[in-house]
């Protein structure tokens, strides 16, 4: 069925008046036209042929009718729905103000006042439609709206309209239900039933595009959701977040999890925690930092916590809260390079990088009393190699041993042994990064070429002719592939290697508790205490 203007013309003759053509979404062609009855320019918006085809038109006006019920401020009503000549269409008022995408397209990002108060309108008109039943599932720059000054939200379940009217025909035609870029991975995954948590990922892409300029590309990692950072950004998209509000990039990963269980459970829960990154933040002057971070480390000395150091990043993440660029916090930890900033945190300042669902960091700390004298380190030295299996570079500065490999190959180990003396304590802090070389990245790969071969026999499985829509599942499975598969190879790495650096730590452990209280006995003679048993390299 051709869908040209002339023929819309013809169609709607004595009740529209059509102008002229506005644009062309996914699902409708939008024309500004003279409502004939009310005097009034109106926008009618009507489906393309296809959808038309595989939708039916009573099921789908009963549906539209739903939607007209809304009445909010921050809602584009509905205004007329029906059915001329073949051609199913609905109307709505027109909006002179323009869409968001036409201010997002003049390639200005928006200040950051401005995002909140958008993403708040739209928000409440979310809330609005969800207590009433009706998900949006399209939220997207197009349409969000601007009437007066205030944010107006469009096409209010037009997709549950299409999908409850001919899900199954859609499916066989590959129409998509939604926006690539802004459509939920449960929407990306064809899954029937959405909710609220849904819409929550379109705002936060539609949020993420505002501030950054552009969408967010690639759904967050676990590794993400830990950090409250979108490790695997690209350096423009990195240069702009760092220059948002602390807390911001934390709700925004949090808003785009995979899972919906992850994120916020309403589009104004969302709202409010970007409203409190902006203000609930305390700023602190440089000098009240430093002062702060000096006593965080007297005590962290003094009572050492169970688990490892923070990571560079996430030092960045707190940093971000007062307002401290991230530059400047990797700038300090290789200016300071003291005892309790890891290895593995000056590798990260001196060589920035992200890290990736195909990294882990292992660590161990142990503190003994006593401090071990300088003139032992040498046995250090041997105990940690004939442990490990490797030769190491080493470093004493300010009563603190460093050991680091001697430039690892590409394949070799990343493992950094600290000794620290200090305050009649002895604290040990081994660190391996565990990165998976070799054989093991081609697991990954076969791993990911397996998914996808999978995804693509689910795809013809549940569909005989998926169309365009078979690389769906054939992405999501090459996806889950990759990530099941490092995940799996990585655990397994830290299974292996965990062992051996307990017992390294083991024996330094017993080596510095034992050594001080040896060496007033004995002068200058008497032989070490045997230690146990060092496991091998592996």
């Amino acid at each position: 069925m051709p869908d040209d203007i002339e023929s819309i013309k013809g169609a709607l003759a004595g009740r529209y008046a059509i102008k002229r053509r506005l644009g062309s979404g996914g699902m409708a062609t939008v024309y500004l036209a003279r409502d004939l009855k009310h005097g009034r320019d109106v926008a009618v918006k009507v489906l393309r042929p296809e959808l038309t085809a595989a939708v039916g038109s009573d099921r789908f006006l009963r549906e539209i009718r739903i939607t007209a019920q809304l009445n909010h401020p921050h809602i584009l009503p509905l205004l007329d729905s029906g059915e001329a000549d073949g051609f199913l269409y609905y109307v709505m008022p027109y909006v002179a103000g323009g869409s968001l995408r036409g201010h997002l397209s003049r390639g200005a990002r928006v200040p950051f006042d401005v995002t909140l108060r958008i993403a708040q309108q739209v928000a409440a008109a979310l809330e609005h439609a969800h207590r009433h039943g009706v998900i949006h599932r399209d939220i997207k720059p197009e349409n969000i709206l601007f009437s007066e000054g205030l944010a107006v939200v469009a096409d209010f379940g037009i997709a549950k309209a299409v999908s409850a009217a001919g899900r199954e025909s859609l499916t066989r035609t590959g129409v998509p239900l939604g926006t690539p870029g802004y459509m939920s991975p449960e929407q990306a995954a064809a899954i029937a039933e959405f909710d609220e948590r849904t819409d929550v990922y379109g705002l936060a892409c539609v949020v993420y595009e505002m501030l950054v300029g552009d969408t967010p590309g690639l759904w967050p990692t676990e590794e993400a959701l830990r950090l409250g950072r979108f490790v695997d950004a690209s350096p423009e998209h990195r240069e702009c977040l760092d220059g948002l509000p602390g807390r911001l990039e934390q709700a925004l990963v949090r808003a785009l999890a995979v899972r919906p269980a992850n994120r916020f459970a309403t589009p104004v829960e969302f709202a409010d925690v970007l409203a409190a990154a902006a203000e609930g933040s305390v700023k602190l002057s440089d000098g009240q930092v430093r002062r702060i971070l000096e006593r965080a480390a007297e005590l962290e000395a003094e009572h050492p916590t169970e688990e490892g150091a923070l990571s560079i990043g996430a030092v960045e993440q707190v940093a971000a809260e007062v307002g401290i660029a991230p530059e400047r916090v990797r700038e300090a930890a290789r200016e300071l390079a003291r005892p309790r900033v890891s290895g593995a945190a000056w590798q990260a300042g001196a060589e920035p990088r992200s890290p990736g669902p195909s990294r882990d960091t292992l660590t161990i700390d142990r503190t003994v009393e006593g401090e071990i004298p300088e003139s032992e380190y040498e046995a250090l030295v041997a105990e940690i190699q004939a442990a490990l299996g490797i030769v190491g570079h080493v470093s004493a500065v300010g009563g603190t041993l460093t050991w680091s490999p001697a430039a690892p190959r590409p394949e070799g180990r990343k493992v950094i042994v600290t000794v620290t003396r200090q305050a009649g304590q002895t604290r040990i802090h081994v660190e391996e990064r565990l990165e998976l070389t070799d054989w093991r990245q081609l697991a990954c790969s076969a791993g990911g070429i397996g998914g996808a071969a999978l995804g693509a026999a689910l795809g013809l499985f549940f569909s005989a002719d998926p169309g365009p829509l078979i690389l769906i599942p054939i992405a999501l499975g090459a996806f889950w592939g990759v990530f099941a598969s490092r995940h799996t190879l990585t655990r397994g790495l830290r299974e292996q290697r965990e062992p051996q650096l307990e017992r390294l730590v083991d024996r330094l452990a017993a080596l510095a508790a034992e050594v001080p209280g040896a060496a007033l006995e004995r002068g200058a003679g008497r032989r070490r205490p045997a230690l146990p048993e060092a496991g091998g390299s592996s």
